[in-house]
């Protein structure tokens, strides 16, 4: 991406690759040329169309999510510039523009990540999956707005680099873990001197818990008293009321008691029950927090938190007729492309295509069946889209006789997922009617 916000053509980022000396690079770039120069070729000579007959942004897409799974961030951050070349229009241009800006985040362009979240914000700012975006990211596009400069992260290329990538991750990590573990000693050591050794420690598993929607999720934990004797104390556990958190006691009956007597002995265990909402969209986080409070001193409050994520398919559909430009008692074809964009993969959906009234559905008898409801909508079953798949359907369809010359044509999509009893709306690219060009008369000269 330049510095206007536009994305550079394919050509120009692999050539970007060129200005660190790496013969390798350089291999990549004379490999990679070629055929996208081709292809631009093409396109700029007239047969643009039948390349953009093979090629679609949903398949493009799921090329780019494929790259992101192994990890080819570069190869993802060019599909997704290509998507917005050919596909400026996309209906997937939100969760496209969130694959753009983790990935260049994961590659180290922090220049393109900033831009292309911000550039999610201005474009999608009531879109439910703004509760997913991670908080480096949202920094980043927070300090870009403030008109600072973001280096990149260095590039790691070739196998030596990324030895050395790997080296580095490595040392990082052991030296957070050597600092966290040094600031927990400080930090033990002052409250022992302030609160006359009234104390009490929480131990929490590390990292991000994931839990399906709709699943039953466990956090153990372990409260250590830290002090020379018994103490008492109050334990509550603080989550989103829809999570229906709830204590539970190693060693207790089922009435989950809020107030405990810990020894120094041993450490209280238990863990905190709740349930994943069905309604969280994939990758959405939460903070779930166990406190201790004194029963002697309520002052003295002690928090653990952990972060849990949500793991769902994220369904999205593309629907298009093949021609965009029709006239009255013309045939055409119109392809559905149900694409799952989540972690899990989706069970049960049943996709409802309700054509407009200008449209009349042909039973063409190829192709995937389909059923007819009393309105006329096409309803086609899945009963598995796996993670990062894609199910392609297609209608055939008349334009209707007495259809008025200028109307747009319009589809609406439902998709409901019978295991989450949730359902999406989706509305296809327009085609327009036109006039039959074969029956105009020229006018006759006096």
């Amino acid at each position: 991406m330049n510095a206007a916000g536009c994305f550079l053509p394919p050509t120009s980022g692999v050539c970007a690759l060129m200005t660190r000396p790496a013969t390798i690079l350089q291999t990549i770039c004379s490999t990679l040329k070629k055929p996208v120069l081709h292809s631009l070729i093409i396109m700029l000579f007239g047969t643009g169309f039948s390349v953009a007959a093979e090629t679609d942004d949903s398949s493009l897409f799921v090329e780019a999510f494929t790259a992101y799974q192994k990890k080819d961030y570069l190869l993802t951050i060019e599909k997704i510039g290509s998507i917005e070349q050919l596909f400026p229009d996309t209906p997937l241009r939100d969760v496209a523009l969130l694959l753009l800006a983790r990935s260049a985040l994961k590659s180290g362009d922090n220049e393109l990540a900033a831009t292309t979240i911000n550039r999610f914000s201005s474009e999608f700012p009531a879109n439910p999956l703004t509760s997913t975006i991670e908080e480096e990211l949202l920094s980043l596009g927070i300090r870009r707005l403030r008109g600072e400069m973001l280096p990149p992260a260095i590039p790691l290329r070739t196998a030596a680099q990324k030895m050395r990538a790997e080296q580095i991750a490595l040392e990082r990590s052991s030296m957070d873990k050597s600092t966290a573990g040094q600031r927990e000693q400080e930090r033990l050591a002052t409250e022992k001197a302030a609160q006359d050794n009234v104390r009490a420690s929480i131990n929490l598993p590390a990292g991000v818990q994931t839990v399906a929607v709709g699943r039953q999720g466990k956090i153990p934990f372990e409260v250590f008293n830290l002090g020379i004797s018994d103490e008492d104390f109050l334990l509550e556990t603080v989550a989103p009321p829809d999570y229906e958190a709830l204590l539970e006691i190693a060693g207790t009956s089922d009435e989950r008691p809020s107030r405990v007597t810990i020894g120094t002995a041993s450490p209280l265990k238990g863990s905190i029950l709740f349930r994943m909402p069905a309604d969280k969209i994939d990758g959405h986080r939460a903070t779930i927090s166990l406190r201790t409070v004194s029963e002697k001193y309520p002052h003295i409050i002690q928090v653990g938190e952990m972060q849990v994520t949500t793991a769902a398919p994220l369904v999205r559909v593309v629907a298009k007729m093949e021609r965009q430009r029709l006239v009255p008692g013309e045939r055409t074809r119109c392809r559905i492309s149900v694409l799952n964009a989540g972690t899990l993969p989706a069970q049960g959906l049943v996709v409802r295509v309700i054509f407009p009234a200008q449209a009349e559905v042909v039973d063409r008898g190829d192709g995937p069946p389909f059923l007819r409801d009393s309105s006329g909508a096409v309803i086609f079953r899945l009963e598995t889209l796996n993670i990062g798949k894609l199910a392609e359907y297609a209608v055939d369809v008349k334009v209707r006789e007495d259809s008025i010359i200028g109307q747009e044509l319009r589809s609406r999509v439902e998709v409901s997922n019978d295991q989450l009893q949730t359902m999406d709306f989706f509305t296809s690219t327009a085609a327009m009617i036109q006039g039959n060009q074969s029956l105009t008369v020229a006018p006759t000269r006096p």
